[in-house]
């Protein structure tokens, strides 16, 4: 089989904790053509010197749909795959992705994703939980569902309108757009992309605070979707959800406070927007 370039894009910002083992991660490809471009937001740690101990082409942006498309335009590779800076790989993933587009004839890819339990805490098994559920339905609407595209061959992406400044959903918006042009996808559960969770509910809150103020920049870019992907996973509701009920209360109470911390964060950015457009006035 041909050995196609695949651009692993990496946004970071303060990543220092986890990203040298993404980067190792990658580095461990059983596939040997890639190369790695991150795109940082001007983090304040040390994560874009760990990114160049790994040689990376590094970038800069703000906003997280603004760092995708700089890794789009700064990527040389014929395909691209997309990860968080607290994601890690299974060491064939990237051969199995490329292994599929190129014989299959795929134009994008979704990859399962497992939790990785750190602690033990009540948090971490819900999380796994989560993903293991997602998992089992592989539910992949770009509406209702909860999975998206992580590897892409780039021309696809070539002439699709790119989420600009956005902080939150900017995968999901892309996703939509790649069904509209008819691409072809499958979903990747044979091999896994493995996930840093967090470990309390502080920092879950914090997490999710911060992706609500950016809440309502992409509902006013695609509502119909945005609205669905606030409600609660559809997948919640399926047999494989309620195999573990005590587990299944804890989806809903992991949901009641996602949306609790995501709309307060909404809140007080809109406040914040209104109240400088009256300072300005």
């Amino acid at each position: 089989m041909n050995q196609p370039l695949v651009s692993v894009n990496i946004r970071t910002f303060n990543s220092e904790k986890t990203l040298e083992k993404t980067l190792k991660s990658v580095k461990d490809q059983t596939y040997p053509n890639i190369e790695i471009v991150v795109s940082d937001g001007y983090s304040k740690d040390n994560s874009v010197e760990i990114a160049k101990k790994f040689d990376a082409k590094i970038n800069f942006a703000d906003k997280l749909g603004d760092a995708r498309y700089q890794n789009y335009i700064h990527s040389k590779g014929k395909y691209i795959i997309s990860l968080d800076s607290d994601q890690f790989l299974d060491q064939n993933i990237i051969e199995i992705c490329v292994y599929e587009c190129e014989k299959n004839e795929y134009n994008a890819l979704i990859i399962a994703e497992k939790s990785m339990i750190k602690k033990g805490t009540f948090l971490e098994k819900l999380l796994a939980y989560d993903k293991w559920v997602v998992d089992k339905n592989q539910d992949a609407d770009a509406v209702f569902g909860t999975a998206c595209p992580r590897f892409f061959r780039k021309d696809l992406l070539k002439d699709v309108k790119w989420p600009r400044n956005l902080a939150v959903f900017d995968d999901t918006i892309l996703y939509g757009q790649l069904l509209a042009k008819g691409a072809k996808i499958k979903y990747i559960s044979n091999s896994f992309i493995r996930h840093s969770e967090v470990t309390t509910w502080i920092a879950f809150v914090k997490k999710f605070y911060r992706y609500g103020k950016g809440y309502f920049r992409a509902l006013k870019e695609k509502p119909t979707t945005i609205a669905a992907h606030s409600l609660p996973r559809r997948s919640y509701f399926s047999k494989a959800a309620f195999s573990k009920p005590h587990y299944f209360f804890g989806l809903l109470l992991l949901y009641i406070i996602k949306v609790s911390a995501a709309g307060t964060g909404a809140l007080t950015s809109l406040l914040s927007s209104l109240f400088e457009k009256n300072e300005i006035v």
